[in-house]
């Protein structure tokens, strides 16, 4: 018996770390599909509960945003069909539009972050370094231009060229993808 709580509380557990790290893209992609915000907060949680009664049939190979932006799909025209009066301005063709359109933006996102990640890689020690230290919030650019003997404004200019080379590496990594 206790193997099989502790199995279910893995599962629970499992489920909550997943949601948590996509609620956001989940919510995004939910109020581009409802005009209303109350109806938006309803599919959110009808979706969210549907997500955890299917929960055991969601493929973890799979991105498991993607799997739950179609749940919440099939709960925007479920509750759509439930109030089709009060819904009658936008149709299921234009829903499909902007459906496919923020799962595409959303896709994309997720590509030029995996993208940043391997460009980071790619910056020498120091520059990277230098990075960390700046955006870890922990200290201030005056500080860490002092402490490394540098003013503030050549520190500022070397994270400025650092920005510069990894939003070039992005977009000409994005661009060879693109192409192949």
């Amino acid at each position: 018996m206790a193997a099989d709580e502790n199995q279910a509380n893995d599962l629970a557990e499992n489920f909550v770390c997943l949601l948590a790290k996509h609620e956001r893209r989940l919510e995004g992609y939910v109020l581009s599909l409802m005009p209303n915000w109350a109806d938006a907060e309803e599919v959110l949680q009808e979706t969210k509960l549907r997500l955890w009664q299917q929960y055991h049939e969601y493929d973890p190979a799979k991105d498991f945003g993607a799997w739950a932006c179609t749940i919440a799909y099939y709960q925007v025209l479920t509750l759509r069909n439930r109030s089709r009066a009060e819904h009658t301005a936008l149709g299921r063709a234009f829903l499909d539009k902007v459906a496919a359109e923020v799962a595409r933006r959303s896709d994309r996102a997720i590509d030029r972050q995996r993208l940043m990640a391997e460009c980071l890689q790619k910056l020498a020690a120091a520059k990277l370094a230098l990075l960390k230290r700046c955006y870890a919030g922990q200290e201030t650019i005056a500080q860490i231009a002092d402490e490394l003997g540098r003013k503030a404004d050549a520190v500022r200019q070397e994270l400025l060229r650092i920005r510069q080379t990894l939003h070039r590496c992005v977009d000409q990594a994005s661009r060879q993808e693109e192409e192949s």
